[in-house]
């Protein structure tokens, strides 16, 4: 999990927010692999802010629109082996629009703030 975060999201963040990025808040699920100690420590070591979510809350968590989405391309395909499967997922993820994570996570703040209008209850999101 620390090899993601030092490859793909400090390197996301850099991208979507600029070389001085401050602001920005981690968001993630309750999923043991989140909160191992080693992963916390590193988070802690760089300053990563995580935004507090309870484990029964709703689902807010932006990977689950990309979830959704591979789900529905990859159900229009006649899959028969594991080559196959793996061969055509990586095709549907490298063809994902680059804007599709940017977008995600400019809404987020619209998410958050209808999560607290609802009172943590469900939402349009």
């Amino acid at each position: 999990m620390v090899k993601i975060y030092k490859v793909g999201l400090l390197k996301s963040i850099e991208h979507i927010f600029g070389e001085n990025s401050d602001g920005w808040i981690l968001q993630e699920d309750n999923d043991p692999k989140h909160r191992a100690k080693l992963v916390e420590r590193w988070k802690a070591e760089n300053n990563i802010e995580v935004l507090p979510w309870p484990s029964a809350s709703p689902d807010q968590n932006l990977i689950e629109n990309v979830w959704r989405l591979m789900k529905i391309k990859m159900a229009k395909k006649k899959i028969r082996t594991l080559m196959g499967l793996k061969a055509n997922l990586t095709k549907e993820w490298n063809h994902l629009p680059v804007d599709l994570a940017e977008n995600l996570v400019r809404s987020m703040r619209n998410q958050i703030d209808s999560l607290i209008e609802a009172d943590g209850n469900y939402t349009m999101y």
